[in-house]
């Protein structure tokens, strides 16, 4: 079921009034929100193509008792691993490793398969050629399950942390299956920590007056960012661009990368802030998904601040067991590439090939540089080396992954590698911090950073990336033909653009501040306006948000 249509609204306000009136009935209250969050996943967004079956929601049935029996069995026997009998000890630690490695290979098992087999299948087809073996790949065509990388992700930090003595097992299964299904994070997060929401469903619901403002607030945001900068845009410009890049003009791909980094953006934080905001109506508190990611001055601020619940349930379930960065420098680097890389490779779709492959190693490689960066020695003849060695270094080595990789002429490559080389010389000479030309050079280089690389992100398979960086690189003498984008469209990029670099205050204080000011039945009203208004635009199609394909 998708949030921006009439289908929600009929759907979720029952589900408001019977959990508030069922608010001294704990259980009667559960059941309640259990299932509806499984009716949510099971009804299913009405797209084209259509959602995934219902009866994938097995999937969901599968990971919730699968973790709530592993994480009662490892806590049983958590006092044993102290015992005096060093047989009994070991015995107890190996079976707790035992449904530890069951939840392991039984989660990562269920989104290795629907997710990743075809690129497994792909890869071994490309290796086995490239060796001169003959290989007829089995045709694999997967559905992938709504949600399934944000509920894995999700269970599976559950049966961790209690392995870890960090969480005590949840007695209730139906606590625990609503932990695992709530309905407003359940497809596209954020990803939510069973120390952050079990123990709110412990409690009775208190209907504050000021949650519900803020509840209603975030809805109303994220719908906007949701359906006019992130569908209307798609529909009417990205969408054609990306789907035939051989017709547009250099300065038309350039636009549509901007466009789409506008999208994104406006996607999924407007999937954040109505999940965040329909959550708040029923009383829970769930995380912040984002913070102004464009804002950032670095890459490492950037993963800080964009699609946060990832980030650190990365950072906190591989990179910190790895050993973060406490050994050598070569390890902290590994350690440091390989969360990265598995950040990008979460997003891969089915179908996009070698597309997140290549993106996950752009950012995993540009998050070795920002760290290098940010620690070597910057005084003396260090600073002078640095930057004499980066900038010829990376030039080369980018120019020669263009030619090689992307099957770039020679001359396209050679402006792609002295322009990585700059860039990258540039942010070697800025000093970390400074005033304001410092700041603005240092978030205009990573925020064109992000926006180029989306390339990969974006575009539907390697084939169709190539062209767009082909594209990018012919240097059309005409820039935008007339026609292209409407007046409107224009305003919706630039208010899009415009709206990432905003200080945080103009919208979470200001803008909020006045929204609380307006009377109930003026607000009533302004909400209806604002569905009529959706309604038109979304023109009765809606469509689903881009990270239910992840």
């Amino acid at each position: 079921m998708l949030f921006p249509t009439f289908d929600f609204l009929v759907f979720v306000v029952p589900v408001l009034l019977a959990f508030w009136a069922l608010g001294h009935r704990p259980l009667a209250r559960v059941l309640l929100l259990l299932i509806a969050s499984y009716f949510f996943y099971m009804a299913g967004p009405k797209t084209d193509p259509p959602p995934t079956p219902w009866y994938f929601a097995g999937l969901l049935v599968f990971s919730t008792v699968l973790d709530f029996v592993c994480g009662h069995q490892i806590d049983r026997r958590a006092h044993q691993i102290d015992s005096p009998d060093v047989r009994e000890a070991a015995r107890a630690r190996r079976i707790r490793n035992v449904f530890l490695g069951a939840s392991l290979v039984g989660n990562l098992g269920l989104l290795g398969y629907f997710k990743y087999v075809d690129f497994f299948v792909a890869t071994f087809t490309d290796i086995a050629h490239a060796a001169g073996f003959s290989f007829v790949a089995p045709h694999i065509e997967t559905i992938l399950p709504i949600g399934i990388s944000f509920y894995t992700f999700q269970s599976l930090s559950y049966t961790i942390d209690v392995w870890r003595g960090r969480l005590r097992p949840e007695p209730s299964f139906a606590k625990f299956a609503l932990f695992v299904t709530f309905f407003p994070q359940l497809v596209a997060g954020p990803i939510v920590r069973a120390s952050e929401l079990l123990p709110q469903l412990h409690h009775r619901p208190r209907l504050d007056p000021v949650m519900m403002e803020e509840g209603l607030f975030r809805i109303f945001k994220g719908l906007v960012k949701k359906v006019v900068l992130g569908d209307w845009i798609a529909a009417y410009f990205t969408d054609a661009v990306f789907a035939n890049p051989q017709a547009y003009t250099s300065m038309e791909i350039l636009l549509a990368l901007y466009a789409f980094t506008v999208q994104l953006y406006a996607d999924f934080s407007g999937y954040s802030d109505i999940a965040i905001g329909t959550a708040r109506l029923l009383g829970f508190q769930i995380p912040e998904n984002f913070d102004r990611p464009y804002q950032a001055k670095n890459l490492g601020e950037f993963w800080r601040r964009w699609h946060m619940t990832l980030s650190t349930w990365l950072r906190d379930y591989l990179f910190f067991p790895l050993g973060g960065s406490r050994g050598s420098t070569a390890r902290t680097y590994f350690n440091l590439w390989l969360t990265m890389f598995l950040v990008g490779m979460w997003h891969y779709t089915p179908g996009t090939s070698w597309n997140f492959v290549i993106y996950s190693n752009i950012h995993g490689l540009a998050m070795l540089f920002s760290r290098w960066n940010r620690t070597r020695r910057r005084e003396g003849p260090a600073r002078i080396l640095a930057i004499g060695l980066i900038m010829p270094g990376l030039a080369v080595g980018i120019a020669w992954a263009a030619q090689v990789i992307l099957d770039l002429p020679e001359a396209s490559a050679l402006v792609c590698g002295v322009f990585g080389g700059v860039m990258f010389g540039l942010v070697t000479w800025l000093p970390l911090s400074g005033g304001p030309i410092n700041t603005f050079v240092h978030v205009f280089i990573t925020y064109h950073f992000t926006v180029l690389s989306r390339v990969f992100f974006r575009a539907p398979d390697f084939p169709t990336a190539k062209s767009m960086v082909a594209g990018l690189l012919r240097f059309d003498t005409q820039l935008v033909r007339p026609g292209l984008l409407t007046e409107w469209l224009w305003l919706a990029l630039a208010l899009g653009t415009f709206y990432h670099f905003t200080p945080k205050r103009w919208i979470d204080q200001w803008v909020w501040g006045w929204f609380r000011r307006i009377p109930g039945p003026v607000l009533g009203v302004l909400m209806g306006l604002l569905g009529l208004a959706l309604m038109k635009l979304m023109a009765g199609a809606p469509r689903t948000f881009i990270y239910f394909n992840f």
